[in-house]
């Protein structure tokens, strides 16, 4: 296994967006996973209009690695061929972001029609990025299908489903060449979770924590945590 990148999710208006530059300057490995929901922006995890803008603004031309973690409605929309989020959201089709993660949080999802569904990343605007789906044990069936249109498809692994659930166990990566794993990774644990992790995948691998680097109440984005989280993982990273 490579551990090629760290991704922290849920970085909010409880933070400057440029507070992450520092950090993406320190370990530039890290990928900070923005989470977009049509009803939520502005809520805890859910960053508001008017932050992605300064993101946009601090991060354009930066070192700086950023995915884009659609929820909701706006991945039902994506489900039924509707890409509506980049007309409201256009920056997320633009280089800032490098990878498009569609969070099914273990609710059933169907592509309905795969033409509309695949069409943006045959066209310039997202061809070069990744598509990133989760894997949950629900909706698995959609990633076989991504990859036989030939996107450049990736899995997380998360049977939590967002929830923040440490498993049992960790799944095997099997054909992947490159996979991702979530649920339950704190600053407390990244480091045995990784040797877990280690035995399942010989390919590259990125792991993604939220819950655990959020305040006790979950309205702060922990920097203090993502610090932690970063130092404890960094021995591993190998880039």
């Amino acid at each position: 296994m490579k551990l090629f990148r760290v991704t922290l999710t849920g970085a909010d208006d409880s933070i400057r967006p440029e507070q992450i530059l520092s950090l993406s300057a320190k370990y530039p490995w890290v990928e900070w996973g923005i989470l977009f929901s049509q009803h939520s922006m502005g809520k805890p995890r859910f960053p508001s209009k008017e932050w992605i803008g300064d993101l946009e603004l601090f991060c354009k031309n930066k070192k700086v690695h950023l995915s884009a973690h659609i929820c909701g409605r706006w991945v039902r929309d994506i489900c039924k061929g509707e890409w509506t989020i980049l007309t409201t959201l256009p920056v997320i089709a633009t280089d800032l972001f490098k990878r498009i993660q569609l969070n099914f949080h273990c609710y059933q999802h169907k592509i309905k029609d795969r033409d509309a569904f695949f069409q943006p990343f045959q066209a310039p605007m997202l061809s070069s990025k990744q598509l990133i789906f989760q894997v949950d044990g629900v909706n698995d069936t959609l990633l076989e299908i991504a990859q036989a249109n030939d996107i450049n498809a990736a899995p997380l692994f998360d049977r939590s489903g967002g929830a923040g659930v440490l498993p049992t166990t960790w799944p095997n990566a099997g054909k992947y060449s490159v996979s991702g794993y979530a649920g339950g990774l704190s600053p407390e644990n990244v480091e045995e979770q990784i040797k877990n992790i280690q035995i399942c995948s010989d390919g590259l691998v990125w792991i993604d924590a939220e819950t655990r680097v959020r305040s006790e109440d979950n309205q702060l984005f922990d920097l203090d945590k993502v610090e932690q989280f970063l130092k404890n993982a960094a021995p591993y990273v190998e880039v």
